[in-house]
């Protein structure tokens, strides 16, 4: 909104117009376009009007610079209280802005979403349409929606590359909502495994594989009885979801090309965590894992690895044996890991050490599966978990099924962060 020693001076604007009207008339010498006449009449009264430093909203307003991906209550609160209206709704927009713009990295059809929310409330308050309090109140709504939609991935059991392509799938679609909740979660797990199967570096720019992935989401669509007249719109999206995840699918991928062979050393105390990790014998590390970070033990080898990623502490490398994970982690393969595992663990594929029970697989009691669970709220507010599902991406293995009852004889050890075979 105009602050007000601009409406002090909006008399003397107009003059300028008026004599700017008047010179572009009749004024002697060489004809000014309509263009430079509005640059010099912009540059007069700029120099009224802006600032000689650079300002920081938020240290305007007296308020810490929040933790963007948590939007919390006691910000918006606070942002709500502001004196200053117009900076309120210039700090949320902000914020807005800058959380859509991380999601559009992960979730195309969300951001796309949230951002025409966006531009819709901010277009209605500059055209004056609502007041600045009622504008603030549709951001704060919008931030809220935002950090609900953080869980949506957890309360249908999708990790976050299935919610992306769930979302593709257009299910606000009257005619795609007939398939029901648990297709729809179907026909985005089977999409992001054959999508993640069928990507190369290149991909986006090589008109034979875009067409063969073209090919393949149709089939998918088709086989589930995806609506015919929306499954063009869905392939497109699908496939644009897919350029945004695929760069991240790829690097993952690389490392599984190539053959890993262990190399052992012995480092330097200075060397460890910077180019090699210990060597876990999972079979031999029972009770290893009883606090979060991985304990050292003395008689664990040192390895050398070559890897993309950062080395730090809670690292190590460990076989994984089975075949229940293939294609992704090869029976016999060497993985590295990292430990804790920190945020969300849904749909992520953890080192799991089952302490009363064993993997059905191998007879084991660590496996590797990727983690999924259901959670309920007790009457006093807290959470627990109902049901963990330990799935093998082997369609010939059956999932690890645990209850309630068994929660405490769970233990997520490590998150796999690359697999070498």
């Amino acid at each position: 909104m105009p602050h007000e020693e601009a409406l002090g001076i909006r008399d003397d604007v107009a003059f300028f117009q008026a004599v700017r009207a008047v010179l572009a008339k009749g004024g002697p010498g060489e004809r000014k376009t309509d263009e430079e006449l509005d640059h010099a009449i912009r540059q007069i009264i700029s120099k009224a009007v802006v600032t000689g430093e650079v300002v920081d909203i938020f240290t305007a307003a007296g308020l810490k610079k929040p933790d963007i991906s948590i939007l919390s209550d006691e910000f918006l609160s606070e942002v709500r209280s502001l004196p200053q209206r117009n900076l309120a709704v210039e700090l949320l927009r902000k914020l807005l802005s800058g959380e859509i713009k991380t999601r559009s990295k992960k979730n195309v059809v969300q951001a796309r979403s949230f951002a025409e929310l966006l531009e819709r409330a901010i277009r209605k308050y500059q055209n004056r349409a609502i007041e600045t309090a009622q504008v603030i109140e549709e951001l704060i709504a919008l931030a809220k929606d935002m950090r609900e939609a953080n869980a949506r991935g957890q309360e249908l059991g999708l990790s976050d590359e299935e919610l992306a392509f769930y979302d593709a799938l257009e299910t606000n679609d009257s005619a795609v909502k007939v398939l029901g909740e648990p297709t729809l979660k179907t026909i985005a797990r089977e999409l992001v495994e054959t999508v993640k199967k069928n990507v190369a570096i290149d991909w986006t720019v090589r008109e034979n594989v875009r067409a063969n992935l073209r090919v393949l989401v149709k089939r998918i669509l088709r086989k589930y009885g995806y609506p015919p007249d929306k499954q063009e719109q869905a392939t497109r999206t699908v496939l644009e979801q897919a350029a945004v995840l695929s760069e991240a699918w790829v690097v993952a991928g690389q490392p599984r090309q190539r053959e890993f062979q262990p190399r052992v050393v012995r480092p330097r105390p200075e060397d460890r965590y910077v180019t090699c990790v210990p060597l876990v014998p999972l079979k031999a590390a029972a009770g290893a894992f009883s606090d979060p970070q991985i304990v050292e033990d003395e008689n664990w080898e040192w390895v050398e690895i070559e890897t993309r990623r950062p080395l730090r502490r809670g690292m190590f490398v460990a076989q994984v044996v089975g075949r229940s994970m293939e294609p992704e982690i090869p029976d016999g393969a060497y993985c590295l890991f990292s430990s804790p595992v920190e945020g969300s663990r849904q749909g992520r594929t953890v080192l799991v050490q089952l302490r009363d029970g064993k993997d059905p697989e191998t007879g084991e009691r660590y496996t590797v599966k990727r983690y999924q669970s259901e959670k309920t709220m007790e009457p006093d507010g807290t959470w627990h978990h109902s049901k963990i599902t330990l799935l093998p991406n082997n369609p010939a293995f059956e999932p690890i099924i645990l209850t309630a009852e068994d929660e405490g004889t769970v233990q997520v050890v490590a998150e796999v962060v690359e697999a070498f075979s």
